[in-house]
This record gives C-alpha cells, sequence and structure tokens, in this order.
C-alpha cells in the first residue's frame, strides 16, 4: 500500500473569486490510500471551503455525495489520538492541513520509516523552499530544510 496527497476540485467557489467573469472553482488537497495493484480506496473527504462531501474515488476525482456531513470523516483530533505526543504537536505547530496529519499517521502506523512528509512549502525567485519531516522510527523525526531550483 502507498499514501498520495492529491488535489480535489470542488464546485464552490472561494469569495475572493466569485467576481471574476470565469471564476475558479476550489481545489483542496485530500489524502488517499493506494491498493498494491494501483486501486485508490474510497473514502469521504470535506471540502476546506464550502464543508461538501466528497467520495473519493480515484486520484484528483471524486463524486459530490447528497450527504451534508459526514461522521465517518476523519478529523486531526481522531489522529492525534493514534500517533505519538510528540508528531501531533510538530504537525500542529506547523499548522498542517488534514491531508498532511493523514499521511503522517500512515506513515507512522504502517511503518514506512524514512518516508518523507513536506510540512511547509513556498516559492519565491524561481525556487521553491520549505521543510520536510523525515519519520525515521517509532520515536525519531528528523525535519530538514528543502530548496529546489524550478530551472531545468
Amino acid at each position: 500500500m502507498q499514501g498520495i496527497k492529491h488535489l480535489i476540485q470542488c464546485h464552490c467557489v472561494l469569495p475572493t473569486l466569485r467576481r471574476l467573469p470565469d471564476p475558479v472553482f476550489h481545489s483542496f488537497v485530500a489524502f488517499s490510500v493506494l491498493e498494491d495493484g494501483g486501486n485508490v480506496i474510497p473514502k469521504d473527504a470535506a471540502c476546506n471551503n464550502c464543508g461538501v462531501i466528497h467520495r473519493i474515488v480515484d486520484i484528483c476525482k471524486s463524486e459530490i455525495t447528497t450527504k451534508e456531513s459526514s461522521s465517518a470523516i476523519i478529523s486531526i483530533d481522531d489522529i492525534q489520538l493514534m500517533i505519538p505526543t510528540e508528531l501531533g504537536n510538530l504537525l500542529k505547530g506547523y499548522d498542517c492541513d488534514i491531508a498532511t496529519w493523514e499521511l503522517s499517521h500512515f506513515v507512522y502506523s504502517e511503518g514506512k520509516w524514512g518516508e518523507k512528509v513536506v510540512l511547509t512549502r513556498e516559492k519565491a525567485d524561481g525556487s521553491t523552499k520549505g521543510k520536510v519531516l523525515t519519520i525515521e522510527g517509532p520515536q525519531k523525526f528528523k525535519i530538514e530544510s528543502y530548496d529546489m531550483s524550478e530551472t531545468f
């Protein structure tokens, strides 16, 4: 199995973009688990703008459900109970989104030691900079800065 963060497009529009002649639909980051055959394990996720429930059926693909809310959607509070306190405090300190919490939990619970989780990302002056967390073991975490040039 493999975990992956990806974008899901909703049918809502951010308030600041509503007045554009061609408003851009909002996208939010979601986390999914891929089975060994590459199929996504379906799950529900809520749009972080309008709260509409999406049934994630594939990478970057979802179906809007008729449910207005779902108790089946995992929350940050749920995940915080299932990971070490140090890891939870770290993710909370970086104000990580739910998809990053889910990825971190997946890496930890599946024992995928050495996997990296992006904590921050910013683009400036033709490069992307940020910090990445490496979950090295059950109680061993490492944070490093990265700087990737966008020139090829």
